[in-house]
């Protein structure tokens, strides 16, 4: 029987199609002379932010302490990531407030987080890259590493400037055998003031291969790559993010090995939590064999987040309660809700953190979603201090 569509036909010619289709969208939203900016901050969020009240702000601000702000056409005061950081640092002189600064102190390491799961669609790269503009917001110095070679993480920070994914310019190239560069090369500025990143391609796929032909020669120092390249600018960052790929390879078990704690994201659906185990059945075997070889790897925190979630919906409540039952205090206690506002924002190539309020019909949609994810944040946020020893 002959057969007559071509696979390498068809692969390379949707390749070409859809690669071009997207780059041209691309360059519609943020074109090559275009400046990506993160939006501006009203007094009363900005507030919020800093857990002090507006007429505190306004004192500060009058008596020239503090950064002035711009006045809209409303009246309404609005601010830069940049004036908050300034007016943090502001206060944390005052020290009326303990960790109004929130940079860790000396004695405090750098948390390397890793969030991870080998179910697609189980919001990794949505948990990752909230949670990241979450601690930016709040002060931290936070770098993104992106190990998924679909690169999502990547391209949700728009075009950043001289990044070619196929010019050796991906976290591969800092841990690949041969010839690695220096990781802090491959860090790359975002519009998000205290927030840089390290990007993802195809290329990353090579270190499955070149594992296993190093494996021949030197085991398991294959495990130590991506500590090694991270500690490389880890005095540089209060905490860095991982954003693994939806498989437990090489290069998960990687950085899983560098990671001091771990996220793992989980939709409250039966096939999402019998996949789950399945990962952390296979985690564990890997595991076993770690030990076994005297490279066992211990954590600050692993904890379970529940994702995608529905309250309204009652097969999820069941499951959530199950997974509460199964999982007890290393399940989150809050849980970030299935929101047409999330959604919106990623079709943006944005976070939730980025849009303004106004951009969305219904602003309560936000309002929920925005809260959900403070709720999860925070949570996360209060293991990184207990991890630094902070009351």
């Amino acid at each position: 029987m002959n057969r007559h569509l071509s696979s390498l036909d068809f692969m390379q010619s949707f390749s070409s199609k859809l690669d071009s289709a997207l780059q041209s969208l691309t360059l519609a939203q943020y074109p090559p002379d275009s400046r990506r900016e993160m939006r501006l901050f009203p007094a009363a969020e900005v507030a919020a932010l800093l857990d002090v009240s507006e007429a505190y702000i306004r004192q500060i601000v009058q008596k020239e302490k503090g950064p002035t702000p711009e006045v809209n056409g409303n009246g309404r005061r609005m601010y830069t990531l940049e004036q908050i950081l300034e007016l943090r640092m502001t206060l944390a002189e005052n020290g009326r407030k303990k960790w109004m600064n929130p940079r860790r102190v000396f004695g405090e390491a750098c948390q390397i987080i890793s969030v991870t799961n080998f179910k697609g669609g189980s919001s990794k790269t949505s948990t990752t890259v909230h949670l990241a503009h979450y601690l930016a917001l709040r002060g931290y110095r936070v770098l993104l590493l992106d190990l998924d070679p679909q690169a999502s993480l990547t391209s949700l920070h728009g075009a950043l400037p001289t990044f070619d994914p196929r010019t050796d310019d991906t976290f591969y190239a800092a841990i690949r055998f041969d010839q690695p560069r220096p990781t802090r090369e491959l860090i790359h500025k975002t519009h998000i003031t205290g927030l840089d990143v390290i990007c993802a391609g195809l290329e990353l796929t090579e270190f499955e291969t070149a594992v296993a032909l190093e494996m021949r020669k030197s085991g398991t120092s294959f495990l130590l790559r991506v500590s090694q390249a991270l500690e490389q600018v880890t005095d540089d960052y209060d905490i860095i993010l991982m954003d693994s790929a939806p498989s437990l390879n090489f290069l998960t078990l990687s950085s899983l090995t560098a990671a001091t704690g771990v996220i793992i994201p989980v939709p409250a659906h039966m096939l999402d939590v019998d996949a789950t185990g399945k990962f952390l059945e296979l985690a564990s075997s890997y595991m076993q064999i770690l030990n076994d070889v005297g490279a066992s790897v211990s954590w600050d925190f692993a904890r379970f987040l529940i994702t995608k979630y529905e309250p309204n919906d009652h097969p999820q409540a069941n499951m959530a309660a199950l997974m509460r039952q199964v999982f007890g205090e290393n399940l989150l206690l809050n849980m970030i809700i299935k929101s047409t506002a999330v959604a919106d924002a990623l079709t943006w190539k944005q976070s939730l953190y980025e849009v303004q309020r106004s951009r969305f019909s219904s602003p309560k949609t936000y309002d929920r979603a925005i809260e959900s994810l403070n709720a999860s944040n925070e949570e996360i946020e209060k293991l990184i201090w207990t991890a630094w020893g902070r009351q």
